[in-house]
C-alpha cells in the first residue's frame, strides 16, 4: 500500500501546476500534497503500530528548524493579520509534512516496505516524465505571454518550463535527477545498461539546455565537474562536447550567457532581490519576520504592491539562504545551516559523501539565484536524497 502511494505521489508531483486544486489567498494546494498527506497518515499509523518509528539523523535538525519557524511566527504574531498568519502557518505545516514523508520513506526502506531501487527508479522516471511533458509544452504552449498576467506567471518564451511553469525550478529538478542517475550507475552499480544510461542522460541534458536557465546550467557544470573528476572523466568530455556543440548551434544560448550583465536582464533584478532580503534581515536579525511571511514583509517595505503581492515570486527571495536569514533570523539560519552541513560528517569516508557533496554544492549554487530549496517538488527531492543516502550508508555498515 505504501509503495503504491509513494509511486502515486511522484506521478502527481511530476504534473506540477497541472495538479493544482486550489490557488486562493496565497495558499496553493496540489494533488501530490494530498497524496503525501495520505502517505504520512497511513505511514505514521503503520510504524507506530509496529513500534518501529524514529527520526533519521539527517532529518532531526530540520524538525528543529520547523519548530524555530513556528516560534518566529509566534514572535511576529503582532505584525500579521489572521489570514496572513494562516497562510504562513500553512507553508510551515507543508514543510513539516515533507519532513515526515522523507522520514517514513527512510523507515520504509529500513523495514523492507519499499525497496531502494523502487525509490530511485520512481524519481528517475518522474524526471523523464517532466522532460517529455516539457517537450509537449514547447509545442502546445511555447509562449507564456498569451496567459492572463493576473495568473502571476513570468512571460517565458520558447523555454522548456514543463509542468512547473518555471524554467529555473524545472532545471534544478532535472539536475537532481541527473545526480541520482549517476549515483545509481557509478556508486550503487544499479541495474541499468550503458545504453539506457546514455539515453536518459542525453534526455536530461537536452531538456536542461532548452530551459535556457543560467542558474541550472551553472548547477549542471558543478555537478559534472565534481562527478567527472571523482568518478568518470568521460562524463566531462561527453557533457563538454554536447555543450560546445549546443553553444554554437543555438544562438540563444550565447545571448543568455552574454545577457548576464545587462541591467534589463533578469540577473540584474536578482541583485535587487538580494539587497531587499539583506535590508529586511538587518531590521529583524534575531527572529526574522516569521517563516513564510516574507511576502508581507516585502509589502510592508514597499518592495512589492498590494495588487499582486509579488505574484508567484513575492513569497520568496531570489536566494534560499537569504530567505531563511530574513524570515527566521540568525538562529533559524544557523540551525538550517547545521542541517545542511551535518551529512558531511555522517557520510565521511563513504560513497554517499560524494553523492551528498555534489547535491549540496549543486543546490547551493542554484539556490543563490533562485529560491529552489523551498520549491515544493525540489524540497521533497532533496529531503529524500538525504534519507536515501543515510539508509544506504547505514545498510552498508551493518
Amino acid at each position: 500500500m505504501l509503495k503504491f502511494l509513494f509511486i502515486t505521489c511522484f506521478l502527481f508531483l511530476s504534473l506540477g501546476q497541472l495538479s493544482s486544486l486550489s490557488k486562493s489567498e496565497g495558499v496553493n494546494i496540489y494533488l501530490f500534497d494530498i497524496f503525501i498527506f495520505i502517505f504520512v497518515v497511513l505511514g505514521v499509523i503503520y510504524f507506530l503500530v509496529n513500534k518501529r518509528i524514529f527520526i533519521p539523523k539527517t532529518m532531526i535538525v530540520f524538525f528543529l528548524f520547523g519548530y524555530i519557524g513556528l516560534t518566529t511566527l509566534v514572535f511576529n504574531f503582532y505584525r500579521l493579520g489572521t489570514l496572513e498568519l494562516f497562510v504562513s502557518l500553512s507553508y510551515l505545516i507543508r514543510f513539516v509534512m515533507y519532513l515526515l514523508f522523507a522520514t517514513l520513506i527512510f523507515l520504509s526502506l529500513k523495514n523492507n516496505v519499499i525497496r531502494t531501487d523502487i525509490v530511485i527508479k520512481t524519481i528517475l522516471l518522474s524526471g523523464i516524465l517532466i522532460c517529455i511533458l516539457g517537450f509537449v509544452q514547447l509545442i502546445v504552449l511555447p509562449d507564456f505571454e498569451v496567459l492572463d498576467p493576473s495568473l502571476g506567471w513570468d512571460p517565458h518564451k520558447y523555454r522548456l518550463v514543463s509542468t512547473f511553469f518555471d524554467p529555473n525550478f524545472v532545471g534544478a529538478y532535472i539536475n537532481l535527477c541527473l545526480i541520482l542517475l549517476m549515483y545509481y550507475k557509478f556508486d550503487l552499480k544499479g541495474n541499468i545498461s550503458k545504453k539506457m544510461f546514455l539515453v536518459i542522460f542525453i534526455l536530461y541534458l537536452v531538456s536542461l539546455l532548452l530551459t535556457f536557465s543560467r542558474s541550472s546550467w551553472l548547477m549542471f557544470s558543478v555537478i559534472i565537474f565534481i562527478y567527472g573528476v571523482v568518478k568518470s572523466p568521460k562524463l566531462i568530455i561527453l557533457a563538454g562536447l554536447l555543450v560546445f556543440l549546443a553553444y554554437f548551434a543555438v544562438p540563444r544560448i550565447q545571448t543568455r550567457i552574454a545577457g548576464s550583465t545587462d541591467p534589463a536582464d533578469s540577473a540584474y533584478f536578482r541583485f535587487i532581490s538580494w539587497r531587499n532580503a539583506i535590508e529586511i534581515f538587518k531590521d529583524n536579525p534575531i527572529a526574522g519576520v516569521g517563516f513564510n511571511s516574507y511576502r508581507y514583509a516585502q509589502l510592508e517595505y514597499g518592495f512589492i504592491t498590494q495588487d499582486t503581492l509579488g505574484g508567484h515570486s513575492g513569497a520568496g527571495s531570489d536566494s534560499s539562504l537569504l530567505l531563511v536569514l530574513s524570515t527566521t533570523g540568525i538562529i533559524g539560519f544557523a540551525v538550517f545551516s547545521v542541517g545542511l552541513l551535518l551529512p558531511f560528517y555522517l557520510f565521511v569516508r563513504s560513497k554517499e559523501f560524494t553523492f551528498y557533496t555534489v547535491t549540496f554544492l549543486g543546490l547551493m549554487v542554484h539556490a543563490l539565484f533562485v529560491n529552489s530549496l523551498f520549491f515544493s517538488q525540489i524540497t521533497v527531492l532533496w529531503m529524500l536524497f538525504l534519507v536515501l543516502a543515510e539508509y544506504i550508508n547505514f545498510s552498508s555498515r551493518t
